[in-house]
């Protein structure tokens, strides 16, 4: 297909797939409306696979192989994270304008536009006649953004029809620039990802607020040691080849000299959540004049080698007052670590050294979370990549202004996971 060809096509697919308005918590009219769009998208990957809807609005498919070897198995979702500030936006959230080579609305980054891609580069080799020797499995969840429960569903569906991949492979990292660690752009790739616990501290009274208050700020005052982590470790040692002098070879001993890390960590957002467990608030609740009780919701991200359970008991010991309630709703454990050598691993990094020559491909820890964690119980080899070059000014749109995704991107991207999908 001729270049501009190329880019007209996929950069459209992407734009009709923004215009519906996939909001995690909202109706699902518009993700029944998305899977019609992708059908008629992506003909042959729907009509030559088996596909399924789970939990209403997920989907999952198969494209059966000739036997032979272990499945594939690529992650995505279709949820989009809300929006907040309509009225900021240069083009509209849900327009899927395309402009000036690149594709605007909620979910280009996260993650339509790796959906995109990695079903350009299905069709496109289904097209081509091509026929995979193992399954090639597709699960998209459609409530990641709320740490819903579609993706454990379709966990479990796998789990009993024995399907054992020989990886997974989620969003998570990107090739983006490392501040204060890497000038040049690197391949982030999600080894692992920090445990995550989301909790409700709830006044018993309007007499109670004031404990209430004084308890959230003993909770925010709450220490955690830094420390460099062994996914950490292995992300300094694949650094340390793009550094000199002193820091590579700090880099290149991370245990032994894991303080001076741990100084310029501490600088950025990014390294301080990469160095320790955090306590957060992220919403208040309640209104005294309004009989409605004051509460406040805490996010915490767990670094691997703890425990969610150790830090509950923490906080309770913090929060110790038979006038405040303590309710968990999300309590989810450090994920496991996935291996950074074997073929999975070499078939990953050797597809982000054709696509992307002279970037190094580094194991990093994921501080966020993502539907991944949920095949675990499938497979010890999943990876968190998405490959896109998206330098940190194009990262901070992200569930934010204008988002937007280049259509080189999209096009590169697709090259990539052909590869992938041929792995």
């Amino acid at each position: 297909m001729p270049q501009a060809a190329a880019e007209k096509r996929i950069a459209r697919a992407l734009s009709l797939a923004i215009q519906k308005p996939t909001i995690a918590s909202g109706p699902a009219a518009p993700f029944l409306e998305l899977h019609t769009v992708l059908r008629e998208l992506f003909p042959l990957l729907f009509t030559q696979g088996d596909w399924e809807t789970v939990e209403e609005r997920a989907l999952l498919g198969r494209v059966p192989g000739s036997g032979g070897a272990q499945p594939l198995l690529f992650l995505s979702h279709l949820d989009v994270f809300p929006i907040r500030s309509p009225g900021q936006w240069t083009a509209g959230p849900f327009s899927g304008e395309i402009r000036d080579g690149f594709v605007y609305g909620r979910g280009a980054v996260d993650m339509k536009g790796h959906l995109t891609a990695l079903l350009t580069a299905a069709e496109a080799l289904l097209a081509q006649g091509f026929r995979p020797k193992g399954d090639i499995w597709f699960a998209f969840s459609c409530d990641e953004e709320i740490r819903g429960g579609s993706m454990q569903k379709m966990s479990r569906l796998l789990e009993a029809r024995n399907v054992r991949p020989a990886f997974v492979l989620d969003e998570g990292g990107a090739i983006t620039m490392l501040p204060t660690l890497c000038e040049k752009p690197a391949a982030l790739i999600g080894i692992a990802e920090k445990g995550r616990m989301r909790f409700t501290l709830t006044a018993d009274g309007d007499k109670s607020t004031e404990a209430l208050l004084h308890a959230a700020e003993r909770l925010l005052r709450m220490h955690f040691m830094p420390r460099i982590c062994p996914v950490t470790g292995k992300m300094l040692s694949a650094l340390s080849g793009e550094m000199t002098g002193l820091q590579r070879f700090c880099a290149s001993h991370p245990g032994r000299l894991q303080n001076r890390f741990l100084r310029r960590l501490e600088h950025t957002v990014y390294g301080r959540a990469l160095s320790r467990t955090q306590v957060r608030v992220s919403a208040l609740n309640g209104d005294a004049l309004q009989g409605r009780e004051a509460s406040v919701t805490f996010q915490c991200s767990v670094l691997p080698g703890e425990q969610t359970a150790e830090l509950l008991r923490r906080i309770e010991r913090v929060t110790g007052d038979e006038r405040l309630l303590v309710t968990v709703d999300v309590m989810d454990e450090p994920s496991l670590i996935s291996p950074t050598e074997g073929s999975a691993w070499d078939a990953l990094t050797t597809a982000v050294q054709v696509h992307f020559p002279g970037v190094p491909a580094v194991p990093y820890l994921l501080t966020g979370a993502s539907d991944a964690r949920r095949m675990e119980n499938l497979c010890p080899y999943i990876y968190r990549f998405s490959p896109f070059l998206l330098p940190p000014e194009e990262l901070q749109r992200e569930h934010g202004v204008d988002e937007r995704i280049s259509i080189e991107n999209l096009l590169r991207g697709s090259a990539f996971f052909k590869q992938m999908l041929m792995a």
